[in-house]
């Protein structure tokens, strides 16, 4: 199937990493339904799957970082009305049909969540459905990141001067989030205190557009970037007992340890020839449906429990371990495909990129996830 026209195919690391990230988060998310892990070291390390978040951020700054740097390139100007259309047909069909669906089953009380998160600003006034909280991190990114980039290229400021911009402003909010830890500030939902690693993402896709052979330079420092992972797998290792839940977080620099090791991740795995084996591309199909899996994965939660009260006893702990992954992968994929693909296609044709942008995959059980 040829892609429509304006796209790309995708590419199956970018899905890996996606899929790899989702996993992540559902694992730490479902820690309480599983039963059948009892080792420490085992338990101790599911308490990291909060980090999939940090990974989705550097990756979402890479991406849509990357498409804005692509139209600057090609045209010289970044339309930023254009853009945020686009995103909006991307990100709120399937957001507001799940505050829909919630408020219309009473999920949770509609007063604790429903106008934080009609704003988009949950991150700062609570929500009953907190994992939405980096949904309103992003979406205050794009419009920053929007209007950055039109006053950069209004004034017709250097490439240059944005990437030293974005490494600076990424380390003013390491050096803020340090400053308000050591003074037992609350810092991980704050978007003033987590746009460091989009803004590395942006870097990163910075110098993948205007200098591809830096770019290459350093995914050649497989070494270094490999030390750099394993650091932060280290220090999470280290800190996971002292902060076991990620609100709690008062370590000034492991949030800071977790973006550095999900920058040299995406430059470990991007556009490095994938492997064709059944796991790899499982996890890559999973990616395709991240976002729809990640709004939806805490709707399991009664069918969970209603599920473990009603199985024999020497069925509970596999059912509650294993059930909330049946079901919140494929629901996740539903709501993608009835929701999400639909307007992506509506996108195109009502607001078609300037520049080239991964194909949109038809949501059809035969479809194969192309590589670029």
């Amino acid at each position: 199937m040829a892609p429509p026209p304006g796209t790309t195919r995708r590419e199956i690391e970018l899905d890996f990493i996606r899929g790899i990230a989702i996993l992540m988060v559902l694992i730490f998310h479902y820690r309480p339904h599983n039963l059948l892990i009892t080792s420490p070291i085992l338990n101790r390390i599911q308490g990291f799957g909060w980090t999939g978040v940090d990974v989705f951020f550097v990756l979402s700054g890479f991406l849509v970082g990357g498409l804005l740097m692509k139209e600057w390139q090609r045209t010289g100007s970044v339309d930023s009305p254009r853009f945020l259309k686009r995103r909006a047909f991307k990100i709120w069909p399937g957001y507001y049909a799940f505050l829909l669906v919630a408020t219309l089953f009473h999920v949770r009380p509609l007063s604790s969540f429903f106008w934080q998160n009609l704003l988009n600003i949950q991150n700062y006034i609570p929500s009953s459905l907190a994992h939405t909280w980096s949904l309103a991190v992003e979406e205050q990114f794009y419009l920053a990141l929007a209007a950055l980039l039109a006053l950069w290229t209004a004034r017709h400021w250097k490439p240059t001067t944005l990437l030293t911009t974005c490494i600076t402003l990424a380390l003013s909010i390491e050096a803020l989030r340090a400053i308000l830890s050591a003074h037992a500030q609350p810092v991980y939902f704050y978007t003033h205190t987590r746009l460091d690693g989009l803004l590395l993402g942006v870097a990163l896709a910075a110098i993948h557009t205007f200098w591809p052979e830096w770019f290459q330079k350093l995914q050649q420092q497989r070494l270094l970037l490999l030390t750099i992972v394993a650091i932060g797998l280290w220090r999470l290792y280290v800190d996971s007992d002292a902060y076991p839940e990620p609100d709690a977080l008062t370590s000034p620099f492991l949030i800071t340890f977790v973006d550095y090791a999900a920058a040299a991740l995406l430059l470990l795995l991007y556009r490095r020839r994938p492997t064709h084996t059944s796991p790899y591309r499982l996890i890559a199909r999973i990616g395709i449906y991240s976002y729809g899996i990640y709004l939806w994965h805490v709707s399991v939660e009664r069918p969970v429990n209603w599920a473990v009260d009603h199985v024999p006893h020497s069925l509970a702990a596999a059912t509650s371990t294993l059930l909330p992954y049946i079901l919140a992968i494929p629901l996740g994929i539903l709501a993608t495909k009835l929701i999400e693909f639909p307007f992506l296609r509506l996108r195109q044709r009502l607001v078609p990129s300037r520049t080239p942008e991964p194909q949109i995959p038809e949501p059809q059980p035969t479809a194969q996830i192309p590589v670029s």
